[in-house]
């Protein structure tokens, strides 16, 4: 019995020592989704780009793979959507999932629509575009209720293929030349 109780208790002692005393604030969990949600219901599916400050912290910054350096507050924001609504209008946005721990949010969100011809300028393609379809997922850092830094990753790959593009194998390394006698 003792030499139970002395095996299990530095157990418990390490156990104990891992968790975390950090408590989750469900509550702030909760709505720091819901800010994300209205912000994508309403500037990414509704195209209500007038209510990005409302959502934006000033601070803000895009840390997304090839976001420019100047990707910084609510007018960038801005100006990057309404590039994306001239390159592709008629896109359809959803949330797909949405999930929060402390301040960062996470969406997985997918796009539907026709194909612009900015896209894609074939005569087929201006006869009856076919539809697009691209999906991505995005964190949300927010402080004090506004939204303060994004990542974003999206399936280029599958959006170019979608285009027609062609993934090919790589070209295989020549054989070695034989060494000279």
């Amino acid at each position: 019995m003792i030499r139970t109780l002395l095996l299990t208790l530095p157990l418990l002692l390490a156990t104990h020592c891992a968790t975390s005393s950090k408590r989750r604030n469900l509550a702030q969990e909760a709505e720091n989704k819901r800010l994300v949600q209205a912000f994508a219901e309403e500037v990414y599916g509704q195209h209500r780009l007038e209510r990005i400050p409302v959502y934006v912290a000033e601070d803000f910054v895009d840390l997304s793979e090839g976001a420019p350096e100047n990707a910084r507050g609510p007018a960038y924001l801005r100006a990057q959507e309404e590039a994306s609504l001239h390159e592709l209008p008629g896109l359809q946005f959803r949330i797909l999932h949405l999930l929060a721990e402390g301040d960062l949010v996470h969406m997985h969100w997918k796009a539907e629509g026709p194909v612009s011809p900015l896209l894609d300028e074939t005569a087929e393609a201006k006869a009856k575009p076919p539809p697009l379809e691209l999906t991505g997922h995005t964190l949300f850092e927010l402080k004090k209720g506004r939204i303060v830094a994004s990542w974003s990753v999206v399936d280029t790959l599958g959006l170019m293929l979608q285009q027609g593009f062609k993934v090919l194998p790589p070209v295989p390394e020549p054989p070695p030349k034989p060494a000279k006698p």
